[in-house]
């Protein structure tokens, strides 16, 4: 099974050093022009001789020159190609600039005019790439699969138009394009630390060590897959003691469980509904907050995040409005890829025929993270045709940890950083775990030892 790795951005290129290995490849096209004229001075002075006899003897003529001149035609053909696609990908990028809240910005308008200069060209193939791209996400998308007339279709279709309808309708812009703009509306809005106020049960979980590969640090993800029937953790948070004596937390968010339509569940889907759109309150990140903060976490902690589903928003929404210091988010299965900054090392998983996945509007126009940020995806099934090919078994965390697995077996360089970090993490001393349980009988939001009845 193949997988496709890259940094989980729409344009992955350079444009200035496209425009760098224009201008060599315009310095070799100027030597070849240099030659032709040289050629063609030599031919000049040879027939000028006033001795025949040396005339023809030096047939420098019209083989080197049509030589030098292909060369010349070619380069300068590839450093012009070289520069519109620059010119191209550039307008792109600010494109995505201005769709991610940059609209009127004059700055952004002064450089894609000036782009426009030399080659207009530029203009057309920059629309044509914004098209494709909206083309395979959102409404574009979700009236293909309504054309189709098939069942699950259908299902997805009106599933995702109803999410994309709800973001463009408060204005809160599509998918990932709109996350500046609610990160910017929820500034000051959204605790960073626990107020302290969600019941839970706490239980230490007896483990050995840190674990050795991205796949067995996936199947830490609390999920229900387990043989454990009675594990029934939310959050599962471990706390390390580095080799320089520092902490780092590490914390494994669950997705939906049990029977999510359970209101009284931090967790439940109309509890955490909000995340997807942007909204600033979220059951399920008040139930994390106050987990880490149990778990010893506080302002300016070093915490590492593993989400699955729904789990992976709650991770998102940690790194970007959190006052923790979140330095790795690794989400799977994630509905929704958020640009998380270029202090954050962000690794996403994402099957192709997983349904859960395909909501994430088709991700991110822009980098997820740093420079070893990578989005991994492949087909869980790739047996399935057509709209079949959506599979509740792509959206299981043992499904993606075969994924990672496949991927760090790859030998794939850009696992490197992943290799690096589970042989640091494994060299650190495991202080203590602990799972973190919703009550069998929640007691209600707890603030400042007052309690108030379930609404649930």
């Amino acid at each position: 099974m193949s997988i496709d790795v890259t940094q989980g951005a729409v344009v992955a290129v350079d444009p200035d050093e496209l425009r760098l290995v224009a201008t060599r490849i315009e310095k070799a096209a100027f030597h070849a022009s240099s030659a032709m004229a040289e050629v063609s001075a030599a031919d000049a002075l040879q027939r000028d001789t006033p001795i025949p006899e040396l005339h023809g003897m030096w047939p420098c003529g019209i083989g080197v020159f049509e030589d030098c001149r292909a060369l010349h035609e070619e380069a300068s053909a590839l450093a012009r190609g070289l520069r519109l696609a620059a010119d191209t990908y550039e307008l792109v990028e600010l494109r995505t600039l201005e769709a991610m809240g940059g609209a009127g910005d004059p700055a952004i308008a002064r450089s894609m005019d000036s782009l426009y200069l030399p080659y207009p060209e530029s203009r057309e193939m920059a629309d044509h790439l914004w098209r494709a791209w909206h083309s395979l996400t959102g409404s574009e998308l979700v009236d293909n699969w309504a054309e189709s007339g098939a069942h699950a279709g259908l299902v997805m279709a009106v599933f995702v138009s109803q999410l994309v309808r709800a973001r463009t309708r408060t204005g809160l812009g599509r998918g990932s394009l709109g996350v500046p703009a609610r990160v910017a509306a929820r500034a000051g809005r959204v605790p960073g630390t626990s107020n302290r106020f969600v019941p839970m049960d706490v239980t230490r979980v007896r483990e050995r060590g840190a674990p050795p590969t991205l796949a067995a640090s996936l199947m830490r993800i609390p999920s229900g897959e387990s043989t454990d029937l009675s594990d029934r953790a939310r959050v599962r948070i471990e706390k390390y003691r580095l080799a320089d004596g520092s902490e780092k937390f590490v914390a494994y968010l669950s997705g939906s469980r049990e029977m999510p339509w359970q209101t009284r569940d931090p967790f439940s889907w109309s509890n955490n509904v909000g995340l997807y759109v942007g909204e600033p309150h979220s059951a399920g990140y008040d139930f994390v907050l106050e987990a880490l903060e149990r778990a010893g976490a506080g302002a300016g902690s070093v915490v590492d995040v593993n989400g699955f589903s729904q789990g992976s928003m709650l991770a998102q929404r940690l790194a970007t409005d959190s006052d923790f210091d979140v330095q790795r988010v690794t989400t799977i299965g994630a509905p929704l890829h958020v640009p998380m900054g270029d202090e954050v090392t962000s690794l996403t998983l994402a099957h192709d025929d997983d349904p859960v996945a395909a909501l994430s509007d088709g991700g991110s126009p822009m980098r997820l993270g740093d420079d070893d940020s990578l989005l991994v995806t492949r087909t869980f099934d790739d047996t399935a045709r057509g709209l079949e090919k959506w599979s509740v078994n792509a959206h299981r965390v043992s499904a993606y940890a075969d994924t990672a697995r496949i991927f760090e077996e790859s030998g794939d360089s850009r696992g490197d950083e992943v290799r690096a970090y589970f042989e640091e993490l494994s060299r650190a001393t495991l202080v203590e775990s602990f799972s973190y349980e919703v009550p069998d009988e929640p007691l209600g939001r707890l603030n400042g030892g007052a309690s108030s009845a379930d609404e649930g």
